[in-house]
């Protein structure tokens, strides 16, 4: 009877364990959430993403309309919001790396269906870094706000053959106006 109980009591920790597991991934295969991650000789830290503000998107000061995009080149297009996440890329490494915002870094999450590309970034034309040193800047992308049943926003990091999910922390929604409003 005591083997049969102490077999219960590590199958129930054992079970506790991969429960814990599921709930922080969201799959039991899935890589982890989190704010920080490294691969390929870089550290990836996301911090706080925002509601850029396009003022001058805007035709007046009062409950008017949206400027159409095409009447504002580069803005974000139909009921999109620009959201601009702010990135710390760090090499701690003795040798330099290269980087490539455009093509390692995705959004998934809200109400996307498909991981989104960087519209811009504020890196400029920055592709390494140097031993032992450190960038930040803001990595932006056009979305819609997420609704409250929306799965939260992750920027995804492809990079050496791996993919690392880094938490978007979102403070609240774009400040919206009536379209139409009179």
């Amino acid at each position: 009877m005591v083997h049969a109980l102490s077999f219960l009591v590590v199958l129930l920790a054992a079970a506790g364990a991969v429960a814990g597991l599921f709930m922080r991934t969201g799959s039991a295969a899935g890589p982890a959430v989190s704010d920080t991650a490294a691969v390929g000789g870089l550290v990836a830290t996301a911090g706080e993403a925002d509601w850029a503000s396009l003022t001058s998107h805007h035709m007046d000061t009062g409950d008017g309309y949206q400027m159409p995009a095409q009447m504002m080149p580069g803005a974000p297009e139909g009921d999109n919001q620009r959201l601009g996440i702010t990135l710390h890329l760090t090499n701690a490494g003795s040798e330099v790396r290269r980087f490539d915002l455009a093509n390692e870094f995705t959004l998934a999450g809200g109400g996307t269906t498909t991981a989104l590309t960087p519209h811009s970034d504020t890196f400029g034309a920055l592709s390494r870094l140097n031993p032992d040193s450190a960038v930040n800047g803001v990595v932006y992308f056009d979305t819609q706000a997420p609704r409250p049943d929306d799965p939260p926003f992750e920027l995804l990091w492809r990079r050496d053959g791996t993919t690392h999910r880094l938490l978007v922390r979102l403070p609240g929604a774009p400040a919206q106006h009536e379209h139409g409003a009179s």
